[in-house]
């Protein structure tokens, strides 16, 4: 009797694994095919330069501002904004513009590849960027030019800040707290 018993618990157990895999099965058939979205997977190309944490891959300058491409905001760092100015030793220094120029020098003549998977609300691929093989976003913030959010790059910010490097090298207005106030 106890024999029987166990032989029907495994009978059971062996069909309700099954119908766990049709199921599993049904509903990955069922989801939507991944699309060709911005926001889903890889961009590479030259780079052009909105400002310290914006660039669009495959973009012309046109009339100063970057035209086509795909937009791409740099993930988990903040810029100085371009009309943002720091103060060193009390002088102001155009730190937006030192930023979007830094970034501009980076990518210059080379390959931008940049993976992420969201979008910010004017549609742009929210991303970590590579060229040369090095994380753009932590180069941005290690060499004092951005600042972390979040704490992917704060052991960068904390070198930056400790070798007074940018932006640290004086005082500034965190950009966020900088785009608030105008």
């Amino acid at each position: 009797m106890r024999r029987a018993r166990r032989s029907r618990q495994l009978v059971w157990a062996g069909a309700a694994t099954a119908a766990g895999a049709v199921g599993v099965l049904l509903l990955l058939l069922l989801l939507p095919e991944p699309s060709d979205h911005v926001a889903q997977g890889d961009i590479s190309g030259p780079a052009c330069i909105e400002d310290g944490d914006t660039l669009h891959i495959n973009g012309r300058r046109s009339y100063g501002e970057c035209r086509n491409g795909h937009g791409v905001v740099l993930y988990g760092i903040d810029a100085p904004e371009l009309a943002q100015t720091c103060h060193h030793q009390g002088t102001a220094w155009p730190c937006g513009r030192q930023a979007a120029s830094t970034l501009l020098h980076l990518t210059r003549g080379k390959t931008v590849t940049c993976v992420g998977n969201s979008q910010d609300p004017k549609g742009s691929l929210i991303a970590v960027c590579h060229v040369d093989g090095q994380d753009l976003n932590g180069l941005m913030v290690r060499m004092g030019m951005a600042v972390s959010v979040g704490a992917r790059y704060a052991l960068e910010e904390g070198a930056a800040r400790h070798a007074r490097a940018g932006i640290w090298m004086g005082t500034f207005e965190r950009p966020a707290e900088w785009r608030a106030a105008h």
